[in-house]
């Protein structure tokens, strides 16, 4: 089971002096959910493109990484110093930048936050990469700490949706956002097509809370159409009988690659696969991997996708590269 950042943190049992502190500060306490609402696109960068651009990479690529608050891989981000952080949100930034990717998922991604530099780590992240465009929903906020869920592109988002589930104490809250992109394989469409794609971070601690939290996500995007792509921490290994992720594998509508595969783990040294790319039917995957990047305390997941029965041709242009 994943326990991530000050959650991680304040389980040991060594820390309950700190955990009462953070109580009596009112860290844990019940929040007010979020409904979904339209929010920007938030980049300066991005904002100056007059009309949404279009992807025409032959292939679409896609990247998720819990940023696990910038600490890296270190035991909490409220030891360490600020340039520590930046330092650490810098080689996120390179490390995506040099993967090519034309869309990336965030989770853990902080505002300014006392714990973590008081300082916009996706701003920093967008504005030190290739990725000027963004759409940060923060799902947790009190007043340590405000952070939540991501998405970056080179191209401006539509339709931006942030959506926090409902609260789930003592656990910070979660939730996920979207954004649309258009996207015409090396301009060989008559017409681009319009990809959703979304950021989700579920609840670690208990699998009550996370069914809940796919009902309410399955709710919100009923009438999203396809091609969608759900991307994230999900806390939840899908060869585990109690896995979250079942609910949605399970009716068909999406696919994930090797879901039985023991060589894709992601947290715990490769142990756990909780973080996850998730496609509907009309992509399909043609690479997936878990690189060993020292970025977090989990790994990031890279795949590159195309569109079911399209010409061949966009396939074999990409891996004849």
């Amino acid at each position: 089971m994943s326990v991530n950042n000050a959650e991680e943190f304040l389980a040991k049992p060594l820390m309950l002096l700190l955990k009462s502190l953070f109580i009596a500060l009112g860290l844990l306490t019940t929040q007010i959910a979020c409904a979904a609402q339209n929010i920007p696109s938030s980049s300066s960068a991005c904002s100056k493109q007059d009309q949404p651009g279009i992807l025409t990479s032959p292939l679409l690529s896609v990247v998720t990484l819990n940023m696990a608050h910038g600490r890296k891989d270190a035991f909490n981000q409220m030891f360490q110093k600020t340039s520590t952080t930046r330092a650490n949100l810098q080689d996120i930034s390179n490390f995506l930048s040099d993967s090519g990717a034309d869309l990336v998922a965030l989770q853990e991604a902080d505002g300014p936050s006392r714990w973590s530099g008081k300082f916009d780590h996706v701003e920093f992240v967008s504005e030190n990469s290739a990725y000027p465009c963004n759409i940060h929903a923060r799902h947790a906020k009190k007043y340590m700490y405000d952070f939540g869920t991501a998405l970056l592109s080179s191209v401006p988002f539509t339709n931006e949706l942030e959506y926090t589930f409902e609260p789930s104490p003592p656990t910070t809250n979660k939730g996920f956002s979207m954004g649309q992109v258009r996207w015409n394989p090396d301009g060989r469409l008559p017409e681009p097509v319009t990809v959703s794609v979304i950021s989700v971070h579920l609840d670690f601690s208990r699998k009550k809370v996370r069914d809940a939290q796919v009902a309410e996500m399955r709710a919100v995007l009923a009438d999203v159409e396809p091609p969608v792509i759900i991307m994230g921490d999900f806390n939840s290994d899908l060869t585990k009988e109690r896995s979250a992720l079942k609910a949605i594998v399970e009716g068909g509508l999406f696919k994930v690659y090797k879901p039985e595969s023991t060589l894709l783990g992601t947290y715990k040294s490769g142990t756990h696969r909780l973080d996850w790319i998730l496609i509907s039917n009309d992509l399909d995957f043609v690479t997936y991997e878990v690189p060993q990047a020292i970025l977090s305390d989990h790994q990031p997941v890279q795949a590159t996708l195309s569109l079911v029965g399209k010409p061949n041709e966009l396939l074999d242009s990409k891996l004849s590269e």
